[in-house]
């Protein structure tokens, strides 16, 4: 139980330093807030997607569809679960439009993508990547659709539906059928999509932490309420869903990477989300950092304590 609660802190930890880095490259001015914001898009709209394609890239199996049917059905629960507590969340902590989506968007969305990718394939292995991707479908059409109203809501032009016409929910379809064809892409095309893809963790933590060295150091803690979400984020949301969901599924690893994908710290796309379409930045920085940092002890413990 101890090795591996180490072997997930140390996961967790090599993204904490990634994190780092970021913050020390905007301090010493090799990045700016316009090159983060540019990197930021780069993110969105060319190396997320590619992870999403090159993910899926797995051979068809009837055993793998169902196993992929129970994992949406599960997903969907989660996720309604998260909404009911974001909503309370959100409306207890803050009457801002710009703070409420901050609040909402970071309960509801993990960083299933930058941290669920590495940390499942070291705690579960390479094959458990598969239902990681089919988790980060669901997470991305409801990122790129919901979660882009959460952030712009309030404001006079409110959401536009041409906003579902992204790179992300684009690459989830073209990745879902895919894998429903066995359609393989063949080389040099994978090759390129698959390095492009692995580029999206460690350039998401360095923009994370450049955003967050354009805020005092001071704000970045010592905010209760931003302790209070990363709380419901951390522990609430994965624990009460472990009390109500476990009698009823009975494959153990299909359950193990939805629990730990439901612990995962705020995503860091509420950073890059709040710079991108104008919602409290600065707010969604302290949460990112706040419930990363922390995860460092949570996530080890929900993974040795539940899974």
């Amino acid at each position: 139980m101890l090795m591996e609660f180490l072997t997930v802190a140390d996961q967790i930890f090599v993204l904490v330093l990634l994190i780092a880095a970021g913050y020390i490259a905007l301090a010493a001015g090799i990045l700016d807030r316009h090159s983060t914001r540019k990197i930021s898009g780069f993110l969105i709209n060319v190396t997320i997607p590619a992870l999403i394609i090159a993910s899926m890239q797995v051979p068809f199996s009837s055993t793998r569809l169902a196993e992929t049917g129970e994992l949406l059905i599960l997903t969907g629960i989660l996720y309604i679960f998260s909404f009911s507590f974001a909503w309370l969340v959100s409306r207890t902590l803050s009457r801002s439009p710009r703070e409420q989506g901050v609040y909402l968007f970071a309960v509801v969305f993990g960083n299933v993508g930058f941290m669920g990718f590495p940390l499942i394939g070291a705690i579960y292995g390479r094959d458990a990547l598969f239902f990681v991707a089919i988790f980060n479908l669901v997470f991305n059409i409801l990122v790129f659709s919901v979660g882009i109203a959460m952030m712009t809501r309030g404001r006079s032009e409110g959401f536009d539906p041409r906003m579902l016409l992204n790179p992300g929910i684009v690459a989830s379809v073209i990745g879902f059928l895919l894998f429903l064809g066995s359609v393989e892409i063949p080389s040099p095309f994978i090759d390129s999509i698959e390095i492009l893809g692995n580029v999206t963790t460690p350039l998401a933590m360095i923009i994370v932490g450049a955003l967050l060295a354009t805020f005092p150091a001071s704000e970045m803690i010592g905010n209760w309420r931003t302790a209070l979400a990363s709380f419901v984020r951390l522990l609430l949301v994965p624990v009460v869903f472990w009390f109500l969901l476990h009698p009823f599924v009975a494959d153990p690893l299909i359950f193990g990477v939805l629990i730990t994908l439901a612990a995962m710290p705020a995503a860091a796309n509420t950073s890059i989300f709040a710079e991108e379409y104008g919602a409290d930045a600065r707010l969604a920085s302290q949460v990112v950092f706040v419930s990363t940092i922390c995860s460092l002890v949570t996530i080890p413990l929900i993974t040795t304590v539940l899974v």
